[in-house]
Order: C-alpha cells, then structure tokens, then sequence
C-alpha cells in the first residue's frame, strides 16, 4: 500500500482549515502575519504553524531583542512561533495517510543481508521523490486554501505569508523559499525571500 495523495491533500486542506479557522476565532484581536505547514525530515507528519505581530512581540520582548538576525529567526522560524502546532489534533487523518506500510515504492522491502550500494542510492532517491511529492502536496493543500479565499484578499492578503517547511533540516531554507514563491504575490515573496538579510 503507498500514500493516496489526493486523499492527504484534501486532509491536510481541511485539516488546515479548522487548524487556522480555530487559531484565528481564539485570537480575534491578533494580527496574523503567516500561517505555515511543515512536517519532518522523514515526512512522518504534517503540523500547523501561525504567528501574529502581537505574538513575535511576546518572543522579542517588545524591542529588547537588539540583534537583526535572531529578531529575523525568531520572525520566520516556525518552532518560535506563538501558535506552532496550534490545531494539531485535527491533523490526524494526514498523519494515518502518510504512516501506511510501503509508503512509496520500495519502502519497506527487506534488507539484503549484506547491502548494495546501488540499491541503497536507489531506495534513497525513491525516498527523495516522495519528500517531494509529499511537501507539493501540502504546498498544494495550502494553495486551495488561498484560492477559497480563507487568506483574504487584495491588500488583506498581501499581509499574509504563506509556506511550507521542514523542521530540524538542512533543506528548510530552500523548501520555505520555493514554497513561498508557489503560494503568495509577488510582493509577498520577495520581502520573504529577504527575511534573513541583514
């Protein structure tokens, strides 16, 4: 059995919509400047992850946090965020999705006793393929969202940044950045292209 993706993508879309629908209601009075999807470097779940000004506030300390670059980190680093995580619950279905034996081709085959060098690059490409696979389809998920109108429009959504990323990984930066390309207006994306220059 591998991962039906067009199942996970209408989860991880419904399950965002009630993740951020609740974060939202329970903090109407916020200003919300990003929502996020990321998951981890095994692709085992998907997660929620929102921040409003008043939020990054809290983290920086109301301006005593003087050094660019950890304001910037504690800005876009999902793990920082007042409301990573927040709704994860309903994140349930996606995760069943994902944690099914043989998630991809080759997944889950017996090991040789003495491993091939060749399958082992092969078995790791098939993996590479379906990390892939599985951030489009948050990407996506995220996308129809926005389409929907949930993010607000115009001058409204232009305030809003929207993307995916990969907790603890080395990949985060690049993930983020071409996700944020994918799902926001142009002016959007460059100022969050630019978050970490300083």
């Amino acid at each position: 059995m591998s991962v039906d993706f067009q199942a996970l993508r209408t989860a991880t879309r419904e399950a965002a919509e009630q993740a951020f629908a609740e974060v939202r209601g329970a903090h109407p009075d916020e200003h919300f400047y990003a929502f996020a999807l990321y998951t981890d470097d095994g692709v085992m779940t998907v997660e929620p992850a929102a921040n409003t000004e008043e939020g990054f506030r809290r983290k920086v300390g109301d301006g005593r946090e003087t050094n660019p670059a950890q304001s910037n980190y504690y800005r876009w680093a999902t793990a920082e965020w007042a409301y990573e995580a927040a709704g994860s619950e309903h994140f349930q279905a996606a995760y069943d999705l994902l944690n099914v034996p043989e998630r991809y081709d080759g997944d889950g085959a017996e090991e040789a006793e003495e491993e091939d060098p060749d399958e082992a690059f092969e078995e790791d490409e098939r993996f590479v393929a379906f990390k892939k696979q599985v951030i489009e389809t948050m990407v996506e998920a995220l996308s129809r969202l926005d389409s929907e109108g949930f993010f607000g429009s115009g001058g409204v959504r232009e305030e809003v940044t929207l993307f995916v990323s990969i907790s603890d990984s080395d990949a985060a930066q690049e993930v983020e950045n071409d996700s944020a390309r994918k799902l926001n207006p142009p002016a959007v994306y460059e100022r969050f292209a630019a978050r970490y220059r300083v």
